[in-house]
C-alpha cells in the first residue's frame, strides 16, 4: 500500500468483512501531511491481534516516524492511542536509498514538497512502479513542459527511468502553475515530459485537482493523448482513479542502468552523522537571511550567518559545514560566483558540500557551470525552506556515514542489527524463496518479546565488537550474555 489516506478506512473494512486476520503487509508512507496519513487511524487491520504491519516513511532529524503518525492519535484529536492497535507494528525510518521488501527492491528519493517527502520505485519480476506524488518542477521553467531538463529535474527523471508504470502528480496545468508555484505540486506537461525522455511505458495522473470535476480531467487526457499520437510517442497516459486495476507484464527488452545511484541502504542509522550538522548562510537581504536563519535553526541544526561573499567564502573554508545557502542577486550579492569559488578552494571531492543558491529565479546554465546544488527560489514558505535543509543536511548526513569504517557499516538498520553468526555462514536463500523483512523496526512503540530498540542494539553490536573480533567463536559465544546482561532478560544460548 502506498501511503494511506482517507482509502485506507474503505480498504480496512472490506478485509474485515472478509475476514481475513493473520495479515502481513507492508505501508509505504511518502510523507506525513494529514492527507497521506488520515487513513491509519481508521484501518481496522492494525487493530486485529496477530496481523503484522510494517509502516516505512520518511526520517525527520526529530520526531521519528512512529512519533509523528501517533500524534494524529492524540488525546485531542481521537479516542485510541496508536499504542492501543492490536496488531505487531514496526516503524521504519528511511533516508534516500535502496532495502528490500521480501523480493521487491524499493528505492527512494526525496521529491520537492513543503514537507520531506519520499517517491518509491519498486522492481521486482521485470517490471517497475514509480510513485512520485506531491512533487514540484524543481525548476519553473519545466512547468509547461518546454526546456531542457537539467540539475535536480534530471535527477529525478533518472528515478523513474524506464518504469512500467509511473504515478505521477500532475494537480495543475502549465497555465495554472505560475499561481500555484510553490505550493508542491505538479502539472500534467511536467510529468508527460518527464515520462517522455525517462522512456517511461504507462502514466497515471494523479493527485487531481479538487476543483476540477470528471469531464474536465477527461478533456486534459484526451487532448493530451492526442499530442502524443500527433508525435508519434508510444508513452500511454490516463487519470488514476478508484478502483482502477492494471495487470503490468515485463514489457521492456532493455536494462535501465544508473538509475538509482549507488546501493545505500535506506533505513541505514544515520543519527551519529546528524550530530554536527552546520550551515553556513550567506546572505545580504537582511529579511531573508532572518528566515532562513529561523528555519535552519527550527531544525535543531547549527547555523552562522554573513552578508557578504568574502565572508562566506571564509566560514565555509575554515568550518567545513554541511550546507552552505548562498543568495544570488546582483549587483549586491553574486551567489554563482561565489559557489565557483568555493569549488575551486575545495581541493576534498569527498567533501563535495551541497551548495544552495537562493534568488528570483534559476539560471541553470550558469548554476551548472558554478557547481550549484540546488535552489530555492523567492518567495519561499518557510516549510519549503526547512524542507530544502532537511533534505540536505539527511543527504550529507548520508555520505559522511558512508565513509564509516566497514565495522561501522554493519549497523546498517534493517539488514544485521544484532548479527549472532558470520555471514558468511548463513545458510543461501533457495532460488525463488521469498526473502523475509527483518523485523528491525519500532514495535508499537513497545519492546514485544524481550526486543529490545534498534539505537541500543547498535550500541551493543559496537561494544561487542570490541570485547572480541567478529570471526572469532568467542565473540559468537559470549554475544548472547552481553546482551542479556545489558537488557536484564535471559540470555539466549
Amino acid at each position: 500500500m502506498l501511503d494511506c489516506g482517507t482509502g485506507g478506512h474503505a480498504l480496512g473494512e472490506d478485509l474485515m468483512s472478509a475476514g481475513v486476520k493473520g495479515w502481513r503487509g507492508h505501508i509505504l508512507i511518502s510523507h506525513t501531511h494529514w492527507d497521506h496519513i488520515q487513513g491509519i487511524p481508521f484501518f481496522a487491520p492494525l487493530f486485529v491481534p496477530g496481523n503484522e504491519w510494517d509502516i516505512y516513511g520518511p526520517k525527520g532529524l526529530g520526531q521519528s516516524l512512529r512519533e509523528v503518525l501517533a500524534g494524529q492519535m492524540d488525546y485531542a484529536y481521537f479516542p485510541v492511542t496508536l499504542d492501543q492497535c492490536g496488531a505487531n507494528i514496526r516503524y521504519h525510518d528511511l533516508v534516500e536509498g535502496t532495502f528490500e521488501i521480501d523480493d521487491i527492491k524499493v528505492s527512494t528519493r526525496y521529491l520537492n514538497h513543503p514537507a520531506l517527502t519520499l517517491g518509491y520505485r519498486l522492481e521486482a519480476d521485470g517490471v517497475t512502479v514509480v510513485y512520485a506524488c506531491d512533487h514540484e518542477p524543481y525548476s519553473n521553467i519545466l512547468a509547461d513542459g518546454e526546456g531542457e531538463i537539467s540539475g535536480q529535474d534530471l535527477q529525478h527523471a533518472r528515478f523513474i527511468t524506464g518504469a512500467d508504470l509511473l504515478i505521477h502528480d500532475a494537480q495543475y496545468t502549465g497555465e495554472e502553475y505560475p499561481a500555484k508555484a510553490g505550493w508542491g505540486h505538479s502539472t500534467l506537461e511536467y510529468a508527460v515530459k518527464l515520462s517522455k525522455e525517462a522512456q517511461v511505458k504507462r502514466l497515471a495522473l494523479t493527485h487531481h485537482d479538487p476543483s476540477r470535476d470528471d469531464d474536465a480531467l477527461d478533456r486534459l487526457v484526451a487532448s493530451t493523448k492526442a499530442k502524443l499520437r500527433k508525435n508519434a510517442s508510444p508513452l500511454e497516459v490516463f487519470a488514476a482513479r478508484e478502483g482502477h486495476a492494471l495487470g503490468l507484464a515485463h514489457a521492456h527488452s532493455k536494462h535501465f542502468p544508473g538509475c538509482v545511484e549507488g546501493d545505500f541502504e535506506a533505513q541505514t542509522l544515520v543519527d551519529d552523522a546528524l550530530t554536527d550538522l552546520s550551515v553556513v548562510i550567506g546572505i545580504a537581504d537582511v529579511k531573508t537571511g532572518a528566515a532562513l536563519f529561523q528555519a535552519v535553526q527550527a531544525e535543531g541544526i547549527h547555523a552562522k550567518f554573513c552578508s557578504d561573499a568574502d565572508a562566506a567564502r571564509k566560514l565555509i573554508a575554515e568550518d567545513r559545514p554541511s550546507l552552505a545557502i548562498l543568495e544570488h542577486d546582483p549587483p549586491s550579492i553574486d551567489g554563482l560566483e561565489t559557489c565557483r569559488a568555493i569549488r575551486q578552494q575545495d581541493k576534498d571531492p569527498e567533501h563535495s558540500m551541497p551548495v544552495v543558491i537562493v534568488a528570483s529565479e534559476q539560471d541553470q546554465a550558469r548554476g551548472i557551470s558554478a557547481g550549484v546544488t540546488d535552489w530555492l527560489i523567492k518567495p519561499f514558505s518557510s516549510a519549503y525552506a526547512r524542507t530544502k535543509v532537511r533534505a540536505w543536511a539527511l543527504r550529507s548526513a548520508c555520505k559522511a556515514t558512508r565513509r564509516l569504517t566497514p565495522e561501522r557499516q554493519e549497523l546498517r538498520f534493517g539488514q544485521r542489527s544484532l548479527p549472532v553468526e558470520p555471514p558468511r555462514l548463513r545458510p543461501k536463500r533457495a532460488q525463488g524463496a521469498r526473502r523475509p523483512t527483518p523485523p528491525t523496526g519500532t514495535e508499537n512503540g513497545r519492546f514485544s518479546n524481550g526486543a529490545i530498540s534498534t539505537e541500543k542494539a547498535a550500541l551493543l553490536w559496537m561494544y561487542c565488537r570490541e570485547v572480541a573480533p567478529f570471526e572469532t567463536p568467542s565473540f559468537r559465544k559470549k554475544i548472547g550474555q552481553l546482551i542479556a546482561h545489558a537488557t536484564n532478560t535471559p540470555a539466549e544460548m
